[in-house]
């Protein structure tokens, strides 16, 4: 079973995202709470597969929460849920550590789906988001990825495969080369951006316009 913590500051919420991880079969809650000051002894406490995080709760913001349990925990699987419907909050949640984001709107299936994805060591972004014209990363001001950091064609086409979460052999076999080059232009393109993971690689691809729509894994 996988092991999970939710903190979320409404009951009801919090209650229901309880239920429908235990009625999945795969997933058992091991604590809950709605307090950011929680979170750091139960997750010492209890060694979770999973944080399920709001990114507000009673106490506070949760980005620096988010970061100073991935400096602490660096293989657990954080994944935010939020209200917020707005593409700088995933970009700052991503930013922050977190391997997922999913809205509190979005149905239970796409939970499951985003929870299990990350769980598989990919980065999971609702595609919610890509439908709000407002969020569209295309529509910012900043310069792209290649203009920015003059990135080859070879380092955008390897930043849009890992950023749709494909592994390096996956990315070897879709580029035809060999996966000790998958792996040096990875490694590149991570040197050059300042990146040290793929949910960091996400991130700057949504926010540089190379990742037209997120990641969507198969239930």
């Amino acid at each position: 079973m996988i092991k999970v913590i939710l903190a979320e500051d409404h009951l009801l919420v919090r209650q229901g995202l309880a239920l429908l991880l235990q009625a999945s079969g795969d997933f058992t809650v091991v604590a809950e709470t709605d307090l950011g000051q929680d979170v750091p002894g139960l997750l010492s406490q209890h060694r979770p597969d999973l944080l399920l995080l709001d990114l507000a709760l009673r106490d506070g913001p949760s980005i620096e929460l988010t970061r100073e349990v991935r400096r602490t925990y660096r293989d657990l699987k954080i994944m935010i849920i939020t209200g917020n419907a707005f593409h700088g909050a995933a970009m700052q949640a991503l930013a922050a550590g977190a391997d997922g984001f999913l809205l509190k709107q979005d149905h239970g299936d796409e939970l499951l789906v985003g929870i299990r994805t990350v769980l598989e060591g990919r980065p999971y972004i609702t595609p919610s988001i890509a439908k709000d014209p407002q969020s569209n990363p295309r529509q910012e001001t900043k310069p792209s990825a290649s203009s920015e950091f003059n990135l080859t064609a070879r380092e955008q086409q390897i930043m849009r495969l890992i950023a749709n979460g494909l592994t390096n052999p996956e990315v070897a076999a879709a580029l035809h080369i060999s996966v000790l080059t998958a792996r040096k232009h990875r490694q590149n393109l991570m040197n050059k951006l300042n990146l040290h993971n793929s949910a960091e690689i996400t991130a700057y691809a949504i926010r540089s316009g190379l990742l037209e729509a997120p990641n969507r894994s198969p239930a």
